[in-house]
């Protein structure tokens, strides 16, 4: 059972070169270039996860050929199919900075997007679910952080590298109260004066609508 493999096909000698691979079994169910450097899969446990190309500075000649894994996240259902693109003709200019979009089917019939987000957009949506998955309380009592988790055959750990989407979206039901007391310990980045200073609801409450605009 093998992951993900890069190869380069050499033509004068009408051969493949193994580039990189993940070194980390997973049984795939779809593969995606997001750009020369960095890949994302899907695989059988309902799991999306990202990898990147080693540096060529890497000190061993295994050290480069190995991908690293730098983000996992569970999705809940088998995706069988990755394409570039976008689920609305046009959502406007937004404020909040995106580059790209996938789209992904599962053999549910559930379709779903992922997009890149810079790090300060990053960092305050991450802050944010981690308020909203301890302030909300789920269907059956169970905790967000163990539901996204990256769970395998052989492995357990934490997602990474991913912000769900269905879970800040929820910000927007909460009322003006709610909203504040999430608000209250998020910090954000200051572009203008390059300070943290504690986030505004308006600052998320616009956040969240541009990303659900997208979809």
């Amino acid at each position: 059972m093998r992951s993900l493999t890069i190869l380069k096909y050499r033509i004068m000698e009408g051969s493949f070169e193994e580039v990189s691979r993940n070194y980390n079994p997973h049984w795939m169910t779809a593969v995606e270039i997001i750009d020369d450097e960095t890949f994302l899969g899907a695989e059988n446990h309902n799991n999306i996860f990202l990898c990147n190309k080693a540096s060529n500075d890497e000190a061993s000649e295994e050290e480069r050929l190995a991908m690293r894994e730098t983000g996992n996240f569970h999705v809940g259902d088998m995706i069988n199919v990755f394409r570039h693109g976008s689920l609305v003709k046009n959502h406007g200019q937004l404020s909040t900075p995106i580059e790209g979009s996938i789209i992904y089917g599962t053999v549910n019939g559930a379709i779903g997007l992922i997009t890149q987000l810079n790090v300060f957009s990053f960092e305050l949506l991450e802050q944010l679910e981690e308020k909203l998955s301890s302030t909300l309380k789920s269907v059956g009592k169970i905790e967000h952080k163990s539901w996204r988790s990256f769970i395998t055959g052989v492995n357990s750990e934490p997602s990474k590298g991913f912000i769900d989407g269905d879970l800040i979206e929820k910000f927007l039901n909460l009322s003006m109260k709610d909203m504040s007391e999430v608000a209250a310990p998020i910090m954000v980045q200051d572009v203008i004066n390059n300070e943290k200073r504690n986030a505004k609801v308006d600052d998320i409450i616009k956040t969240v609508e541009d990303l659900a605009r997208i979809h």
